[in-house]
């Protein structure tokens, strides 16, 4: 039988530490070519509602000869204790019989077939089953010809004998990520974006499960839906008819544009639904938010936040800010500083963010971790290790319904092992399933959850405004900082591209989208691939650049040359750019210290055309040739020129200045008068 890691963390580690590897037993017996798939079994089953066990399979001979005379056989081990033997059972099966159900199958399985067999047993009248105290069994299903076992699974079999007079909370939240599926030239470079959100698709199956359980006929719930704004904004743009990278024009009526649409309108449903879904909403592509503190990037996240909340909003949903997701789980104490600072009381955290084994002994580590910073507490929701490192094993994901009934198994045992705390103490746990699930785990594995009795569901924010374990956790030191970093001339380069797009948005005024535009290419620049790969992102800050440069260029002054007045006033006109066919306003200033300007030496100009005038009156303070500085701003203040630089323009004045003439006429009348008297007083004295 081939091994597979166990399910506890300390003993995993314990395993490492001496050099074993441990695996759980195969789904067939040694040297046979038969495996055994889960296809169906009942959650739990409830003496008082219905007590029986249904158990489909599916037979596959994948071996040589045809498989005849077979049977059936489930058998029941004693009840687990404790997620400590839960481990050991999922390793090695039961280690004990109390009972076993067989059942004859008619007819063979032939070589390369595959074939459904299922059997019924009532739990209530099985021998050594507890009809006293809801218990955990290990069941083991095995295939047999005669004597000979041909393929095996063990999985949990859950009993309630009564209805839970004290459920766990239990908060569970789904991620909704975002692959950059689309280039920063609008074509579509990931076609497998298509499949991930149809019928089934990695995308797809969780929104349904999601859907299912929280807004369906019978909802249940709530749950935390994490949502990558950047997933809405492509799933919309395929729905609107795209472009392929080769060419192709993809219409808004094709298959792939109905079922984007389709998509985008269940996650409107979803997340539109009161008390379906507390709907979380990342920054719009989700960086690293140690990256962007680390690169001073602060101010670009902090929109990445605003713009995030407004796509959720688009859906008809009600965001919650107050709550974060941080990409991959990163986090560090700058981070966490600013997330108090603007609000974030609840962070969704990872299983091992901190250590939470030394004030929980024995039992499932509480589920809430409360941090003081400097701007504000804020609570980690962290998830349960144990289950939360089932979703790590290929050997289970492999068999979808058993790996959801072994999750579910592991918090039955969890709910069963704690015990009932006084009031008003309360119970929790949280799970964080990861997207690179199944799709065909999804159903079963949320339809467990959010409709187990021995759980509640809550949401992450009250699961931490409720829950109030024994042995609650203390504010902790992270168990490993995270310290990802962008190139720090990539990191400039988006904060000066950031800049340039705000400066663009104030010539353009409100009601104009391409700002938005702009800046949503300017956050994909962020995303976490960038970090590592920042040449990959070149793409995006070209395109914004582009952009800018262009728009900028456009609207400076053509053909300003120098000017000759023949008098002391003149006109200035200037010529001013053509922003094509789109206006905008910007204002033009003259500064220089030997002239003045008696309508004022600034201008705003609203530019809509080619050829359009400014005009400026000028008076000269002196003759001769002098400079007068051009500058163009944007309203905001910043200057349009790349480097920052007037455009000098050089009048020469050839009238003479009569307020000048005067003062000169009158020294000069001056030094005549006295030159005059000092002559008459030679003159007398000669005399």
């Amino acid at each position: 039988m081939r091994p597979v890691r166990r399910v506890l963390g300390v003993l995993a580690a314990t395993l490492l530490a001496v050099g074993a590897v441990v695996v759980v037993p195969p789904a067939q017996a040694q040297g046979s070519a038969v495996t055994l798939q889960l296809l169906r079994q009942s959650p739990w089953s409830s003496r008082d509602h219905r007590s029986t066990l249904t158990i489909n399979i599916a037979a596959y001979n994948g071996g040589e000869d045809l498989l005849s005379d077979l049977r059936m056989e489930v058998s029941f081990g004693p009840h687990i204790e404790s997620r400590g033997d839960y481990a050991t059972v999922l390793t090695n099966g039961p280690d004990a019989i109390i009972a076993s159900v067989t059942e004859e199958i008619r007819g063979p399985i032939a070589v390369g077939d595959s074939r459904p067999i299922g059997m019924t047993i009532d739990l209530a009248e099985v021998p050594g089953i507890d009809q006293e105290d809801s218990q955990t069994y290990p069941a083991s299903v095995q295939l047999l010809t005669g004597d000979t076992v041909l393929a095996s699974l063990v999985t949990p079999v859950i009993y309630l004998v009564r209805t839970p007079e004290a459920p766990l909370l239990s908060s569970v939240w789904v991620q909704l990520p975002a692959p950059i599926a689309f280039g920063a030239d609008g074509a579509l470079v990931d076609t497998a974006f298509q499949d991930a959100i149809k019928p089934g698709g990695s995308l797809r199956a969780p929104l349904d499960a999601v859907s299912d359980e929280t807004a369906g006929r019978h909802p249940h719930g709530p749950l935390d839906l994490v949502i990558d704004p950047l997933l809405v904004t492509q799933a919309r743009d395929l729905a609107d008819g795209y472009r392929t990278a080769d060419g192709i024009e993809v219409a808004l009526d094709s298959p792939q544009a109905r079922q984007a649409g389709t998509f985008v309108g269940t996650l409107a449903n979803v997340v539109s639904t009161a008390g379906a879904v507390e709907a979380v909403a990342n920054p719009y592509a989700n960086p690293l938010l140690p990256a962007m503190w680390d690169g001073e990037l602060t101010a670009l996240l902090a929109a990445q936040r605003v713009s995030g909340a407004g796509v959720i909003e688009s859906l008809g949903a009600v965001p919650v800010t107050s709550v974060a997701k941080p990409a991959g789980g990163q986090l560090s104490d700058d981070v966490l500083e600013w997330l108090a600072g603007v609000d974030t009381t609840v962070v969704l955290a990872d299983a091992g963010t901190t250590d939470r084994s030394a004030s929980q002994g024995f039992l499932a580590p509480a589920p809430t971790v409360p941090v003081t910073t400097a701007s504000g507490t804020e609570t980690l929701v962290q998830p349960d290790p144990d289950t939360q490192a089932l979703f790590d094993r290929s050997d289970l994901l492999g068999d979808p319904v058993r790996a959801s009934q072994i999750v579910l198994g592991e918090l039955a045992v969890i709910w069963k092992e704690a015990p009932v705390p006084p009031t008003p103490r309360v119970r929790g746990i949280a799970l964080a399933p990861p997207p690179t699930l199944p799709p065909t785990m999804w159903s079963p594995l949320l339809r467990r959850i959010s409709e187990a009795p021995f759980l509640e569901p809550v949401t992450a924010t009250e699961l931490v405004e409720r829950v109030d374990p024994p042995n609650p956790n203390t504010a902790s030191e992270l168990v490993q900082t995270s310290n990802p970093s962008f190139d720090d001339a990539y990191a400039e380069r988006v904060d000066s591209l950031r800049g340039r797009v705000e400066t663009y948005g104030s010539m353009l005024g409100t009601g104009s989208d391409i700002p938005a535009e702009l800046r949503r290419k300017l956050f994909v620049a962020t995303a976490p691939p960038y970090v590592t790969d920042p040449l990959a992102g070149e793409p995006w800050l070209d395109a914004v650049d582009a952009t800018t440069r262009q728009a900028f260029d456009a609207v400076m002054p053509t053909a300003i040359g120098d000017f000759t007045f023949t008098s002391r006033e003149g006109t200035i006109p200037i010529l001013m750019g053509d922003p094509g066919d789109t206006p905008v306003t910007v204002t033009i200033e003259l500064i220089a210290k030997d002239f003045s300007f008696p309508d004022g030496n600034t201008q705003s100009v609203r530019v809509d055309g080619p050829g359009q005038i400014v005009t400026f009156r000028v008076v000269a303070n002196t003759s001769g040739r002098n400079p007068i500085n051009v500058w163009v701003r944007a309203p905001n203040g910043q200057a349009l020129s790349d480097p920052p630089v007037p455009i000098t323009v050089v009048v020469r004045t050839t009238t003479v200045n009569h307020i000048a003439l005067l003062v000169t006429i009158g020294a000069g009348l001056g030094l005549l008068a006295l030159y005059s008297r000092r002559w008459f007083r030679r003159r007398t004295s000669q005399t």
